[in-house]
């Protein structure tokens, strides 16, 4: 098997560590099965896609509808080394799987628009398959309706003609998208189980939410149990 890559667009924290860990468990993958590009490294050649099963392209704290003005360099450089990256695999059609952050970057090579309207707190959400994603090959084994955390700022807006949506939640129109036959990605966090909120959920306070309301938040997350089979499905197509 070919390995799969994994496009890093998260500055260090223990975010960042558990999302690898996520994607190998979650994936079955070895460690020697998932080759890490960190693109907050600097300028790097843009990766030969054709060596790799398939992509992932990690969650991030940045957004894209922030004002040039105010981003950093850094911020900046990930956004551009990632678009060209993304412009490729749209191009080419190559088996992506975009989280949160991953998919507006794919979202955007593919002529869609983000937008704030329906940005989501820190929380599990409710998410339903719609008929397309009932039918499609990756997220018809999943439930038609499941629990994923959620925590973002911005999402898809217009949806271009290359795209379907697959899932959707009460609050966010698109969940889950599908980018021509084989690119995939989600606004919820298939990567993010009850270990990986609690995780989350402390690197974030002070963001989403106060100290003191820390142990309530941190409960009501951790009281349900969400849906991660969609980065098996996703190794398992596509790995073979």
């Amino acid at each position: 098997m070919k390995p799969f890559l994994l496009l890093v667009a998260r500055p260090p924290s223990p975010i960042k560590s558990d999302e690898v860990s996520a994607l190998l468990r979650y994936g079955r993958l070895r460690e020697q099965d998932l080759e890490i590009i960190d693109l907050l490294q600097g300028p790097q050649p843009i990766p030969d896609v054709s060596r790799y099963s398939g992509v992932f392209i990690s969650g991030s704290p940045y957004d894209y509808l922030t004002p040039p003005s105010r981003k950093s360099e850094t911020q900046l450089l990930v956004e551009s080394e990632l678009g060209q990256i993304c412009g490729e695999l749209v191009s080419e059609d190559i088996p992506t799987l975009g989280l949160c952050y991953g998919l507006q970057a794919l979202a955007l090579a593919a002529g869609a628009t983000l937008t704030p309207e329906y940005s989501e707190d820190m929380q599990p959400m409710q998410i339903s398959l719609t008929e397309a994603g009932r039918k499609d090959q990756l997220t018809g084994q999943l439930p038609d309706s499941f629990l994923g955390y959620v925590a973002h700022t911005d999402s898809v807006g217009r949806v271009p003609p290359n795209m379907e949506v697959l899932a959707s939640s009460i609050s966010c129109p698109v969940q889950i998208a599908r980018i021509k036959e084989n690119i995939y990605g989600t606004q919820h966090h298939p990567e993010i189980d009850r270990d990986g909120i609690a995780i989350r959920v402390e690197h974030y306070v002070g963001v989403y939410f106060t100290k003191e309301q820390h142990p309530a938040v941190l409960a009501a997350v951790q009281a349900v149990q969400t849906e991660q089979r969609l980065i098996t499905y996703f190794t398992e197509k596509y790995g073979a």
